[in-house]
């Protein structure tokens, strides 16, 4: 039976990784009962494969579990408990052990596969990140019933899912499609995933989420740098992209379509950001304000913050706007940006804390081989853009997954990354 295990390994990795990543972030835990369960299921026969894998070779067990990378994820978890199981400061009263253990358990548990299956990770990763993306788009089919708006003709935003809305989608789609993009233009495996590619960049865009939308472009660049030594060619690829991506902007704020869904966001981010008062009515006014009151208030405990999610506690953070019936109230909100929720949480120190470990990646990266440095950089210039546009540190899997991916690039065998 063994044998049969390990002879298979790449194909089972391929089914765990994609049932990880789906139970996860398709399905999330906030529903409770059979959502934790499939949750539950999908962790234990990882765990229980892994197990099968450590006693086939102990030292990549070793290189999976001791490392930056789990040192960093157990000691700014146990900064979360610490703050959130024991109320510390103004803490928000919603901090669950079963969310942070289904959050940091399937990271691991994906790292721990990835370290046994080094030769065969891009084909890997880009299988069962195929797999995801179909299965976010048939789950947010069933789910998100915006979606019955297309149908009368209303292009809205759509992509939710149980385990998060649409710019959570936009986001994990985007990262699922970094390795597909390495297939597509370096390994030039064009017939094999453009058209996942295609259904990926479709649910970025139908999300409306900037933080997805905008770094697409730095990524492809990103990858038409890496795929070449020859400057000319790399100079007619950027002048490719460049145009496409004047076409595609242009497409996005001429086509009724595409400025019902994104276009007006990204017009709403450049009037906003510039507007003398922050306009209440609109995302962009309400992150503003945000902001505002994040300058207001910060320094009143910048060392160690105000508490688990304080700031959605505090009095000046009814902001969001919402209407009951004719009426338009303001509720309470977090702040929506992951470098000041953490800031404003934990303070300085979890802001370090939180921060060092992409960082320390981004400067390994630099020592590495070009697989690893197209990779690390996609995958981080990503993250600028998502932590300006969520915050992600609690609820998601997507940045552990993510940053944890980036460290196994930079520490994979130098060898095979050629």
């Amino acid at each position: 039976m063994k044998e049969i295990l390990l002879k298979n390994k790449k194909f089972i990795t391929m089914f765990l990784i994609a049932g990880l990543l789906f139970a996860r972030c398709n399905l999330g835990v906030y529903y409770g009962g059979l959502y934790v369960m499939i949750n539950v299921l999908f962790n234990g026969l990882a765990l229980a494969y892994s197990l099968v894998l450590f006693t086939d070779s102990k030292k990549e067990a070793k290189n999976a579990l001791v490392n930056p990378a789990i040192i960093w994820i157990v000691l700014f978890s146990l900064l979360v408990f610490i703050y959130g199981h024991f109320k510390l400061f103004t803490a928000a009263d919603y901090y669950s052990r079963m969310v942070t253990i289904l959050t940091v358990a399937p990271a691991i548990l994906i790292l721990v596969l990835l370290f046994y299956n080094k030769d065969e990770v891009i084909d890997i990763l880009s299988v069962s990140g195929s797999v995801v993306i179909i299965t976010t788009l048939i789950t947010s089919l069933c789910y998100d019933e915006i979606w019955g708006e297309w149908l009368q003709g209303m292009y809205s935003r759509v992509g939710a899912t149980p385990a998060g809305g649409c710019i959570d989608t936009g986001n994990l789609v985007l990262i699922l499609l970094i390795p597909i993009f390495y297939q597509l233009f370096v390994l030039r495996k064009v017939k094999q995933y453009l058209w996942i590619t295609l259904i990926g960049i479709f649910e970025i865009v139908i999300t409306g989420a900037k933080s997805s939308v905008l770094p697409i472009v730095f990524v492809f660049a990103i990858m038409i740098i890496g795929a070449s030594d020859d400057k000319r060619i790399i100079r007619r690829n950027l002048i490719i992209l460049t145009v496409a991506a004047v076409l595609a902007f242009a497409a996005i704020m001429i086509v009724p379509p595409l400025y019902g869904v994104v276009g007006y966001r990204i017009a709403e981010l450049f009037t906003g950001v510039n507007s003398a008062e922050p306009d209440l009515h609109t995302s962009t006014g309400q992150r503003m304000a945000m902001i505002n009151a994040f300058k207001a208030h910060f320094w009143e405990a910048p060392l160690f913050g105000h508490g688990f999610y304080s700031f959605r506690e505090m009095p000046y953070s009814a902001i969001e706007e919402f209407r009951q019936g004719t009426e338009i109230s303001y509720r309470n909100v977090q702040l929506h940006m992951n470098y000041l929720e953490v800031l404003f949480s934990y303070g300085i120190l979890g802001f370090v804390l939180y921060y060092w470990f992409p960082v320390y990646v981004i400067i390994k990266s630099f020592r590495a081989n070009k697989m690893a440095k197209i990779m690390v950089f996609s995958i981080m210039i990503s993250f600028v853009f998502m932590d300006l546009g969520i915050d992600m540190y609690y609820k998601y899997l997507l940045p552990y997954y993510s940053y944890f991916l980036a460290y196994f690039f930079t520490e994979k065998d130098k060898d095979v990354l050629q």
